[in-house]
């Protein structure tokens, strides 16, 4: 008998088609992507992108946590790790103060490896993310030789309008209600207009979690290479800095 009440089956494959036109849209613009079925796969990918004994460093991300990369990392006891989004088993801070967090924020953008998770991926090939305060974006763009990107199938979006809209309607209502539950955050995040309200009318607000947006949308060699090659291939060393794994889960915010 089929069981018609089951639909798992059907949403995998959904799921792996919109994610396969993703990674096909990045590979066009020399952003490595790839698919992976479910979160242990993703973990695998991402220690095996980074490099033995390099320093690694993050942003804050749900996704990140979920795949259990961290815990992985120092296992292995090969990597020196920057995170400025560690907490202790009550959800607080490890950082003594802002200012120690800021200088753990500065290494990570140094790091040799940079993880994050992202906002939002389009259906032709764009990472789109948002921050706070910025250091999460500002060494996506540039610094770490090497980024890499997680991000579940519920991240995927028809294109960059509906991408800004989840951000702005989702990402960041409900990170602010994340900071406040799970860590102890000041309930003045609660008073934005996107949690209050449900929607963005770009906010004044000193909780306002969006203050930096950025849009990855192909990788590029240095002038001086474009210039030696001219109109020949790319070879893979050449944009191996941006790395994406789209996972076969629901995953993060």
């Amino acid at each position: 008998m089929v069981d018609d009440s089951n639909t798992r089956e059907e949403f995998e494959e959904f799921y792996r088609d919109r994610a396969e036109r993703a990674v096909a849209g990045f590979r066009r613009k020399r952003l490595n992507a790839v698919y992976v079925p479910d979160r242990k796969a993703a973990l695998a990918k991402v220690l095996e992108l980074i490099p033995p004994g390099a320093s690694v460093g993050k942003g804050s991300s749900v996704t990140l946590k979920e795949i259990g990369i961290l815990p992985a990392l120092r296992q292995s006891g090969d990597h020196e790790i920057f995170d400025p989004a560690a907490r202790d088993d009550k959800g607080d801070y490890l950082a003594a103060s802002s200012a120690e967090s800021l200088k753990i924020m500065k290494k990570a953008m140094l790091a040799d490896v940079f993880l994050s998770g992202a906002n939002a991926i389009t259906l032709d090939g764009k990472v789109v993310c948002t921050d706070g305060i910025g250091n999460r974006v500002a060494a996506l763009i540039f610094g770490p030789d090497k980024i890499i990107i997680v991000a579940g199938v519920n991240k995927i979006v028809a294109n960059l309008d509906e991408a800004l809209r989840r951000i702005h309607e989702v990402v960041v209502p409900l990170c602010h209600r994340w900071d406040v539950m799970k860590h102890n955050a000041g309930e003045l995040l609660l008073e934005t207009p996107c949690v209050k309200a449900g929607t963005c009318n770009d906010c004044t607000s000193v909780g306002r979690g969006c203050c930096y947006t950025i849009i990855i949308e192909a990788a590029q060699s240095t002038v001086r290479d474009i210039a030696k090659r001219k109109d020949k291939p790319y070879p893979p060393e050449f944009w191996a800095r941006v790395n994406i794994i789209i996972v076969g889960e629901s995953l993060g915010i």
